[in-house]
């Protein structure tokens, strides 16, 4: 596997642990990603069913779309590359089909590009959203990750490992309310699905991907946020 960036330093770790903490404001907190609605038509009943629904479906997004953007994401920041990024945040957009998760996104990537200015204050990020907000766009998450990982010269892999655990972590901890489950079962469904050999499979195939070829299409959480969307009451915003 290649990386970006040739050495993965104690400066690295410190900036990942600093910005994948529940203090670290994302907004990750007000979103269940889907499983509101999965657990509310009956997909998911317990931590067997989550374990189950990472590994198959979301870990396979993961692998074919979102690190594979996260990726090319940061190749282009790397490069300084605004056309390049303002393009495959057109196309993140686009792949996320429902209104929804699309503006879920777009909050959490507005969000991160906020915390970037205050805690970096990096020119050229901050030229990027200027130009995002001359155009009437939002930042999608994956775009902005990639900024961030760039200014804190994170490796590619080391990128991918921290979204892989960011995105499960916040199942879990969506699972809490959801399912009713205790710390000991979340942190037992978070273990499994990192130490599974999904987990590695998702780290290998999302490098394997080419430019052309990133995308992933999962209709029932599509189904699931259309019906989630006009639920009669829900605890999530997604």
């Amino acid at each position: 596997m290649s990386t970006n960036k040739a050495s993965f330093s104690p400066h690295c770790l410190a900036a990942l642990l600093q910005t994948g903490d529940n203090l670290f404001p994302s907004g990750g907190y007000a979103h269940s990603y889907g499983l509101e609605e999965m657990v509310s038509i009956g997909r998911i009943k317990n931590a067997e069913d989550l374990e189950d629904f990472l590994k198959d479906e979301v870990l396979q997004c993961m692998a074919n779309l979102e690190l594979p953007y996260l990726r090319y994401s940061q190749m282009a920041a790397e490069k300084k590359d605004i056309n390049e990024l303002l393009i495959m945040n057109e196309e993140i957009s686009a792949w996320k089909l429902t209104r929804e998760v699309r503006e879920a996104g777009q909050a959490q990537g507005m969000q991160l590009i906020r915390m970037i200015k205050e805690l970096y204050d990096d020119e050229w990020t901050e030229c990027f959203a200027e130009k995002l907000r001359s155009t009437g766009e939002s930042c999608q998450h994956i775009v902005a990750t990639a900024l961030l990982r760039n200014i804190q010269s994170v490796p590619q892999e080391s990128s991918f490992v921290s979204w892989i655990y960011q995105g499960v972590s916040n199942f879990a901890s969506a699972s809490v309310k959801l399912l009713r489950l205790g710390e000991v079962a979340c942190q037992r469904v978070i273990l499994r699905s990192l130490e599974s050999d999904s987990f590695k499979k998702t780290i290998s195939k999302a490098f394997s991907v080419k430019r052309n070829e990133a995308g992933w299409f999962n209709p029932l959480l599509d189904i699931a946020s259309c019906r989630h969307e006009l639920a009669f009451s829900r605890l999530f915003i997604s």
